[in-house]
């Protein structure tokens, strides 16, 4: 068997569901595995290796303070002012480049230094160190051996993206705790939570209550389910675990379509179906007091509204919405809705914009024929024509094309996941996910710098156990961090395959659980 095709055999046979932890010692990741591959790695072969043990004390200046002290919690050592002891260093040092989050990470038998210009490029210094490390074991048992190098690193793309659909089906803090440190490991650094569609509405509206007592209730497997949504306590905690270790949360409503939870809720601001009514003044009203709470529980830059698969099949029957297409478009005898789509973002654009966030939509809004300075994530593979019209318009654009970035689709043949049409490229495997290179080449310098980055999507409509999540997530998770962190033709699909096998045994050693063949896959799924 050739090696590109024993690795992805092993692969696919080590898919893996995370659970417990086992309680089994494992190992450190060698430094010719690290994931993502840094840019550059130097051994000094000549020096002697770094002894981690009880005695090592933490140093920072107050602006690299905070990854300080989580690495310090992480290894169970403290912080000092100064310190005449083996040392791991943090130092503020400037490093221009487009994007932030560099380092440098130099270890030496005399002690340990990361270099960073902000908390983000420490902060990835530390994941960088903690995979040579043991997990959860800190400082405080046998002495740990780091050999001595040179690490220069810096990500390629500023937008390193995770999707996580908790409308279809409902993961707690705990659960998104857990993918956030996995994020965090990988040095993936933004999570766009799906928190409405159809199924579920999943955040608190205390102008609107029976958002939740009503929106929320069921799931996909169980429509009849109790509610289940997020508390303002339960968003401030995910918010602020996750900018402790340096990941921005995104927030999307999903509007105009997708909304058939805030229908059954508050039916006279929707179209008898699952979309919105743009002709009624009211619906901005109800979208404006979304969003007002919105911004007070997420902090971040980013609101997203959707603005995907829109259906105007409800809009058709009702005489407001239809003059309101006569009057955006004079030239057709038939209402034409696309420019009621374009007229509804515009406005939701609008009120994003008076909450001082930057408003986001799914690559439809281009579709319909919004030109509004917004960002886009492209999704649909097949409309190469759209993103480049957002580009020329001036838009910044994430790239998440459902058949290079769709972790929900089927991982290998014969097993399950998603069957939309999208999948018609065959398994979304670990080998096809490495060897995407995002960016088109024909992209003019500016266009380029247009493009923030690139972000997955875990749609849970067939996910509906933590066990399941974990498995379509893992090892996939890893090739996408290793896609958004490298610079161009730096990795090869089998070159990364060989450097995520210890990945995969650590994982496993955690306490994940392996699959022998697809049978297995369908027990996570069905859990």
């Amino acid at each position: 068997m050739q090696v590109a095709n024993r690795i992805s055999f092993m692969l696919l046979a080590l898919g893996l569901a995370c659970a417990a932890h086992a309680g089994v010692p494992v190992a450190g990741i060698p430094v010719t595995a690290l994931v993502p591959q840094p840019q550059s790695l130097t051994l000094a072969s000549s020096e002697a290796p770094f002894s981690l043990n009880h005695k090592v004390r933490i140093v920072a200046p107050a602006g690299l303070s905070q990854p300080a002290a989580l690495l310090a919690a992480t290894l169970n050592l403290p912080v000092a002012a100064n310190s005449a002891a083996p040392q791991i260093r943090f130092v503020l040092e400037p490093m221009p480049g487009a994007v932030a989050g560099a380092y440098r990470l130099q270890v030496r038998q005399s002690g340990i230094t990361i270099y960073a210009a902000q908390a983000s490029g420490a902060f990835n210094g530390t994941q960088t160190l903690l995979q040579m490390l043991p997990p959860g074991e800190g400082a405080r048992g046998p002495a740990l051996s780091i050999p001595a190098l040179d690490i220069a690193d810096a990500p390629r793309f500023a937008w390193r993206g995770l999707t996580l659909d908790v409308a279809r089906h409902f993961f707690d803090v705990a659960a998104i705790k857990r993918i956030i440190d996995s994020m965090a490991a990988y040095k993936l650094n933004v999570l766009h939570l799906h928190l409405t569609d159809d199924t579920g509405w999943r955040i608190v509206i205390p102008a609107y209550p029976k958002l939740t007592t009503i929106g929320a209730r069921g799931d996909r497997t169980n429509p009849k389910g109790p509610a289940r949504f997020y508390s303002a306590a339960d968003i401030g905690a995910i918010v602020r675990y996750a900018a402790d270790r340096q990941i921005e949360i995104v927030p999307e409503i999903e509007m105009p379509g997708h909304a058939g939870a805030a229908t059954r809720a508050y039916p006279q601001f929707f179209d008898g179906e699952n979309t919105f009514n743009p002709a009624n003044p009211g619906t901005y009203r109800f979208i404006d007091a979304v969003l007002t709470e919105v911004t007070q529980l997420f902090p971040g830059r980013y609101i997203h509204f959707g603005g995907d698969e829109v259906s105007p099949g409800g809009w058709s029957k009702l005489p407001a919405v239809v003059g309101m297409a006569r009057e955006l478009d004079k030239t057709s005898d038939l209402p034409n809705f696309k420019p009621v789509e374009a007229e509804f973002a515009r406005r939701v654009v609008q009120l994003i914009r008076k909450h001082n966030r930057t408003p986001m939509g799914w690559d439809e809004i281009i579709s319909a024929g919004l030109n509004a300075d917004t960002l886009v994530q492209w999704w649909r593979m097949d409309k190469p024509e759209v993103m480049r019209t957002a580009l020329r318009q001036g838009q910044s654009v994430v790239l998440s094309p459902a058949e290079r970035m769709y972790l929900d689709y089927p991982q290998g043949l014969g097993e399950p996941g998603a069957p939309w049409e999208g999948n018609n490229g065959g398994p979304m495997s670990v080998e096809k996910i490495a060897a995407w290179e995002p960016m088109p080449a024909d992209l003019s310098a500016a266009q380029q710098a247009q493009i923030l980055g690139i972000e997955a999507s875990m749609w849970t409509e067939f996910v509906r156990s933590e066990e399941y999540l974990e498995f379509m997530l893992y090892p996939r998770m890893a090739a996408v961090a290793e896609v958004a962190w490298r610079m161009r033709a730096n990795s090869t699909p089998q070159a990364f395959a060989e450097r995520v096998l210890p990945h995969i045994a650590r994982w496993r050693a955690q306490g994940c659980t392996a699959r022998s063949d697809a049978g297995d896959a369908f027990k996570y799924m069905t859990h």
